[in-house]
């Protein structure tokens, strides 16, 4: 597609390539990816300082740990979020080579999930919150967050409807996924006294949103961009797309039943849970032997699109790795008898955040800012290092953590021994964790740096008329 040009100039910006950006929408989701990068740039020091914490506790803080930790998980939610509405606007766009239908409506709804999103963090901040794990903030905040996802599912299908004999499979992914995103967190603006019910429905956006409906919006970003740089015929990659998306679906809805267990479900879903997991990982391996099969006979020239791969091959690793064969292993009932609930949990959460959509919002943001710019061959070597410093951070941070949660499980649940005994214990690898987490924090800076110089660049070429 024309719009997919390659650029190949080095450290300036090319005017002629920078008007190819012809759509509104395009220009708005600069907002969305530049909202989002500066929020994931906040969420890793927040994390850090939290992780600190539990090292030294008595470190002052402005903010309490367990409302700071509330804060770093709503960062952990909605950055991606943010990021997942641009790349979709972007990407739809791009694979439907027209307008979106409302660019006014995607305005409006920028303004709205900023809103709403920084009310979440303010309240929390001002010690305001409901209790509510992974969603402590108040609940009539959520509803603008979900007026924001009807907003967009709404602009989405009117954009797909105008012609319908030209949709792509990517596009309709893409806006199934974010429709998914309105549907699964609607119920979670709503109070429930049963404690079941209540557990279960957040289960829908704390697992459902990262194993589905983020799945479906991340698949089509990439599906489009292995076609735009060459890696795989769009023959291939829409096969894939057309598996991934159902599997995401059903792996997403049925394998969320190893948590339904723990909340008081009848022990089948325990079974069933760990038996459909099996089939996410089946795309996963396909997307990697799609990726290995394009590397060896395409070679990709542009530095841009270079650091772009960079970012989605640590996805796949991590989601290969920590998302599905590690959250696999642990959905196993004999083995997530013991291990639900520890630091296990935690060490597989950062790992599956990353493999299913960290990296590859912060990829699509990146292609996004940086479209109309090619990086200098110093600042691509700064972007890859920045990658570097990511990747070896989750990892060791991760690792800790797991290591850490084995040990807990041990001690604590099988020999039963007292819980602050075996916490004292586990300090030392706490202290790794902390570490690995300055680690990544180093690596997000200097990436949310070189995107933000890529987005100074070309801004003033993509500047929307209001």
């Amino acid at each position: 597609m024309k719009l997919f040009k390659r650029f190949s100039f080095r450290g300036k910006i090319d005017k002629s390539s920078a008007r190819k950006q012809q759509f509104i929408a395009q220009k708005i989701s600069r907002r969305y990816c530049f909202s989002a990068v500066s929020l994931f740039a906040l969420q890793s020091v927040v994390a850090s300082l939290g992780a600190l914490e539990l090292v030294i506790p008595d470190l002052p803080s402005p903010i309490p740990f367990e409302y700071g930790r509330a804060i770093h998980l709503a960062l952990a939610v909605l950055w991606p979020l943010i990021g997942t509405m641009g790349m979709v606007y972007f990407f739809t766009t791009a694979e439907l080579n027209r307008e979106i239908y409302s660019p006014r409506l995607a305005r409006w709804q920028y303004w709205l999930v900023m809103f709403f999103s920084l009310g979440i963090f303010s309240t929390l901040a001002l010690r305001i919150g409901n209790g509510r794990e992974y969603l402590e903030g108040i609940p009539i905040l959520y509803v603008g967050i979900c007026i924001s996802l009807v907003l967009a599912s709404y602009n989405l299908v009117r954009t797909l409807l105008t012609d319908k004999r030209n949709i792509t499979p990517a596009a309709a992914t893409m806006t199934v996924g974010v429709i998914f995103l309105m549907l699964l967190l609607l119920p979670n603006t709503i109070t429930f006294s049963n404690p079941i019910t209540d557990e279960a429905t957040k289960f829908w956006v704390v697992h459902l949103w990262e194993e589905m409906a983020f799945e479906l919006t991340s698949a089509g970003f990439i599906a489009t961009y292995f076609i735009v740089s060459g890696l795989a015929p769009r023959t291939e990659v829409e096969k894939w797309l057309y598996l991934e998306a159902v599997l995401a679906v059903v792996g997403g809805l049925y394998g969320t039943g190893h948590h339904y267990y723990w909340i008081g479900f009848p022990a089948v879903w325990l079974v069933l849970g760990s038996l459909v997991s099996l089939v996410e990982v089946i795309p996963v391996g396909m997307l990697v032997r799609m990726t290995y099969k394009g590397l060896k006979s395409t070679k990709i020239r542009s530095n841009r699109e270079k650091l772009t791969l960079w970012l989605l091959l640590s996805s796949v690793f991590h989601h290969i790795t920590g998302a599905s064969l590690l959250g696999l292993f642990l959905t196993v009932p004999w083995i997530n008898l013991y291990t639900h609930g520890t630091y296990i949990t935690s060490g597989h959460a950062h790992l599956a955040l990353f493999g299913s959509l960290g990296f590859a919002v912060l990829a699509g943001c990146y292609y996004i800012l940086s479209q109309g710019s090619e990086p200098t061959l110093k600042g691509y070597k700064g972007g890859v290092l920045a990658v570097i410093l990511l990747n070896s951070g989750l990892i060791i941070m991760s690792s800790a953590l797991l290591v850490a949660g084995f040990m807990e499980t041990y001690f604590w649940r099988i020999l039963g021994m007292d819980f602050m005994q075996v916490r004292f214990i586990l300090n030392p690898y706490l202290i790794i964790r902390a570490l690995g987490g300055a680690i990544f924090t180093l690596g997000d800076l200097l990436l949310s740096w070189r995107i933000f110089k890529a987005w100074q660049a070309t801004r003033s070429y993509r500047r929307p008329k209001n």
